[in-house]
């Protein structure tokens, strides 16, 4: 029988807590199976659930604190996005990423995010600057994984929602859900100095409103990154 706030146990894949999802409301207007659906996919991205991870709906409405249809429909959702895979008896699971599918992913994200990057210029005022270097201090302090992780996705994001294109956050949200647990699993991609620097190089080409400067740096940062993950990603 599997505690309340675990997730049941399964061969070969984490058997730890449910990730610590943002909590949902049912007396909200937005019905309960969309806050579900966008708790998780906000959890993925920011590097909360492993990618070895078994999402359950039982576990999860439990803690949660939700009855397991909402939930269960909101796994199915992420299923229809390609987020997850659901198998019989088991739970849904994350889709494996391999080197090659990781390294495709960061071929579309430089486009994709520097094309946002670039749309933000002009669109930055001095308090998220501010805020961008706060965020960028606060990486080099967090001792949590998940907290380096949420600032890290949170810098980024606070970007590509000033370039005020809708469709276009929409698909580069897609890539950071399939990568975001990609990262959990990676320490050696966190706590580096280079990060801190290569976000410094995006945030002074915000200041001096440098397009292509921004596409560069973000580039620079994506391609950085990914040097390290692919090192221990599967062939």
């Amino acid at each position: 029988m599997t505690k309340a706030g675990t997730l049941p146990r399964r061969r070969g894949r984490t058997q730890g807590r449910v990730p610590p999802f943002d909590p949902v409301d049912p007396a909200l207007a937005e019905p309960v199976e969309r806050q579900v659906y966008r708790v998780i996919r906000r959890g993925m991205m920011q590097g909360l659930v492993p990618p070895d991870a078994i999402l359950s709906s039982r576990a999860l409405a439990q803690h949660l604190n939700l009855s397991a249809q909402p939930v269960r429909d909101a796994l199915k959702r992420l299923e229809a996005d390609g987020a997850v895979e659901g198998r019989p008896q088991s739970g849904f699971h994350l889709p494996r990423m391999t080197r090659a599918e990781y390294g495709q992913s960061i071929e579309i994200r430089v486009r994709l995010e520097g094309l946002a990057g670039r749309l933000a210029i002009g669109r930055v005022d001095a308090g998220t600057i501010a805020d961008l270097r706060r965020r960028n201090a606060a990486m080099a302090a967090d001792e949590r994984p998940e907290a380096y992780l949420g600032d890290n996705f949170a810098f980024h994001f606070a970007i590509y929602t000033r370039a005020r294109r809708p469709a276009l956050l929409a698909l580069i949200e897609n890539f950071w859900v399939r990568i975001g647990p990609v990262l959990h699993h990676h320490p050696t991609a966190r706590k580096s100095a280079e990060v801190l620097v290569r976000h410094e190089a995006i945030i002074a080409a915000l200041e001096r409103g440098d397009a292509e400067g921004i596409e560069r740096a973000i580039a620079d940062d994506l391609e950085g990154a990914a040097r390290v993950v692919m090192r221990s990603l599967p062939e």
